[in-house]
């Protein structure tokens, strides 16, 4: 590591980022051959970081050690708005001990009351890997995030807020649980996928292998879930459905496909709201039995509107807008409508 390469990593560490330091550290983390010589750059800082008395202690190791992003941003980002958000939130996603040990509270991973509990946050627009302290692994759809105990290896419990996908360690003594806001999911070793988002009253689990047990929070009920399984409940109506699915096509957004399997007008809406980060409106007039089938990466938002056009009675118009001066908000809003 040269010894500009080195100031850079001390710069972000100090909290001193600028938008070159910061492309400089992305850059170099990008290229895999180097990640010997970054682990060893973050153990010199981490060591240093323990040695001053002015930040709180807390056993953290296990984040230093186990918890690793690989962030991928999608081809359907703007270069300004990709270099935007690389500058605000990519340093704190690819390099989670600055954030861990000088406890600052932005966009990626934070701890909120610090002594028990570690968030890790996906923004908008992206994918993101992790891995957590037992050796499970997932993955994280835009704008979700999952929360866990620091003595997670004694308790493994998660909770999820968004989209996500676990490939979850064996260990047939120490019981895995996902809560959700309707139901509390429970497996041993297993692969799956939850949807949970705060906006949106459905609750989802869909096995891709093993087996999975589901219980209701508030509505009494218990099912048993595996191979190709989906639940869904639905909590404004108190519904729960089980059907057969082909569960790869609901995790093939984890490899950067969307899949559409005959879904309606307003389940695609919503999915181009997050995969795409942009605001939605659907004018449904005319179009309530529209179903959309589709296989496509995820990439260009106008190739999959184009595709939906020729496919669908439909028109589109893509408009700009505003953004808050902090820069929040969808800066794109798409309205659909009856051909």
């Amino acid at each position: 590591m040269t010894t500009s390469k080195k100031k850079d990593f001390e710069n972000i560490f100090e909290g001193k980022r600028s938008f070159s330091s910061v492309s400089s550290v992305i850059d170099y983390l990008g290229r895999q051959k180097k990640e010997r010589e970054t682990e060893d750059f973050q153990q010199n800082q981490w060591h240093h970081i323990l040695s001053d008395d002015s930040i709180p202690s807390a056993d953290l190791k296990h984040v230093l050690y186990k918890v690793k992003y690989d962030i991928l941003f999608e081809k359907n980002q703007k270069q300004r708005k990709l270099l935007l958000s690389i500058s605000a939130v990519a340093a704190s996603l690819l390099l989670p001990l600055i954030l861990i040990f000088t406890l600052n509270y932005q966009a990626g991973i934070r701890t909120k009351n610090t002594s028990n509990l570690v968030e890790l946050h996906c923004p908008e627009g992206t994918r993101t890997k992790f891995t957590l302290p037992d050796g499970s692994s997932g993955w994280l759809a835009g704008g979700s995030s999952i929360a866990y105990n620091l003595d997670f290896n004694q308790a493994r419990n998660v909770s999820v807020n968004g989209e996500a996908f676990f490939d979850v360690k064996r260990d047939p003594k120490n019981e895995f649980t996902v809560e959700l806001d309707d139901i509390t999911v429970r497996v041993l070793g297993t692969q799956f996928n939850v949807l949970n988002y705060n906006d949106d009253p459905v609750s989802e689990v869909v096995v891709l292998s093993g087996l999975v047990q589901v219980a209701g929070n508030e509505k009494q009920f218990q099912e048993q879930l595996s191979n190709n399984r989906k639940l869904q409940f639905q909590s404004e109506k108190n519904e729960l459905a089980l059907s057969h699915v082909d569960a790869s096509s609901y995790t093939a957004w984890k490899k950067g496909r969307l899949i559409f399997n005959n879904e309606n007008l307003d389940e695609v809406c919503r999915k181009i709201e997050r995969y795409y980060n942009i605001e939605v409106e659907l004018k449904k007039e005319g179009l309530d039995n529209q179903l959309f089938r589709a296989d496509i990466e995820i990439g260009r938002l106008s190739e999959l509107l184009n595709y939906m056009s020729l496919a669908l009675p439909i028109k589109y118009e893509l408009t700009n807008q505003n953004q808050n001066k902090t820069g929040e908000g969808k800066s794109q809003k798409l309205t659909i409508s009856k051909n």
